[in-house]
């Protein structure tokens, strides 16, 4: 039996390929056997770091034909039907669930994190895709209320990200931390400039100082993430993480004594593993893994908000064990619900 997992995948994107990880591994616990092919960006690294099948996410021949040589189609996870970014990424995303579905294919919408969906466009191309599907799940109750709220009339269950699930692999030769590391996985976001992001890293600098800790940074994407650092950091501060599986990077996130991320799948990386976070936010992806973990949240990059970012560090704590193994639980649950609709006889 075959799945085929569409996504943001091989693109470099730390979370993006921790998602890819996950669904991988949790199909192969639920189904012995299981074989895969994603749609990737860079296909020959996608095949060669998790020794499945890939194909161009842009290569039409390609896309149709592992269309046909799939028994089930999923969608996802990660945050792909959104506008934010463009509606192309909408209309991708939806047109492959409809294809997929004309093909005769079972599909499903897998742990997404759906929207912002601001125009009246991408509402109506999400409700007739989803609509569509065979089974869809969302990683957060605010993707529920957004589908339920522009017309999508199928039931759509809450699980969890898949990551939340994804076991840590520990590098053979990993980077030396002090006893006492603070990670920090900075990112772009909407209308900042350099004064803003010289901001916050003094500003978090200047409390790890405090607190005699030592400051490291973990590029979840590392063209972009350590661009932005640029001036700001040291090179021996900036975490290399191109050539790490995510698994390794999830296992060296849990490392440290403190997550300071604006990257969601950093955060998540630290609280899976037991280790408190500061959420800083740019996107509602992330103030709801903050409200969901009952993390600190650093609203703004302005000079009064990060003014009270010492309090929001001395209130972190560790997450609730109860509600990480049940975030692990319900990230499964996805594979269980996605090996549910292999046709019967499925080899």
């Amino acid at each position: 039996m075959k799945f085929l997992l569409n996504g943001y995948f091989g693109w470099g994107n730390a979370g993006d390929e921790a998602v890819l990880a996950a669904m991988i591994s949790h199909l192969r616990e639920a189904r012995s056997g299981a074989q895969f092919c994603a749609t990737a960006g860079d296909v020959e690294n996608t095949k060669t770091k998790f020794g499945i099948e890939a194909v161009g996410r842009q290569a039409p021949r390609e896309l149709l034909s592992a269309l046909q040589g799939c028994d089930v189609f999923l969608s996802g996870g990660g945050s792909l039907v959104q506008d934010v970014t463009s509606v192309r990424n909408v209309v991708y995303y939806t047109t492959l669930l409809r294809l997929a579905k004309l093909s005769g294919k079972p599909t499903m919408v897998y742990a997404q994190g759906v929207g912002p969906l601001r125009k009246p466009i991408s509402q109506k191309l999400a409700r007739a895709a989803f609509n569509s599907a065979s089974l869809i799940t969302v990683r957060d109750e605010e993707s529920a209320q957004l589908l339920r709220k522009i017309g999508v009339t199928q039931s759509a269950q809450i699980t969890a990200d898949p990551v939340w699930g994804l076991e840590p692999r520990p590098l053979a030769s990993a980077p030396d931390f002090p006893a006492k590391t603070w990670l920090m996985a900075l990112r772009s976001w909407p209308h900042h400039d350099e004064k803003s992001v010289a901001r916050v890293v003094k500003a978090i600098r200047e409390n790890a100082q405090k607190r005699g800790a030592s400051l490291r940074f973990l590029p979840m994407q590392p063209g972009p993430d350590t661009q932005i650092l640029e001036g700001l950091a040291q090179p021996s501060e900036i975490l290399d993480t191109r050539a790490m599986h995510p698994s390794e990077i999830l296992a060296l996130a849990q490392r440290c004594e403190l997550m300071l991320a604006m990257r969601l799948h950093a955060l998540i990386f630290a609280l899976a593993g037991g280790v408190p976070v500061v959420a800083f936010d740019y996107d509602p992806k992330v103030s709801a893994v903050a409200k969901l973990s009952r993390a600190p949240l650093v609203a703004s990059p302005s000079e009064t908000e990060l003014a009270t970012l010492g309090e929001k560090i001395d209130a972190a704590s560790a997450p609730d064990a109860a509600l990480r193994a049940d975030l692990a639980s319900r990230a499964r649950q996805n594979a269980a619900l996605a090996v549910g609709l292999l046709p019967r006889g499925a080899a």
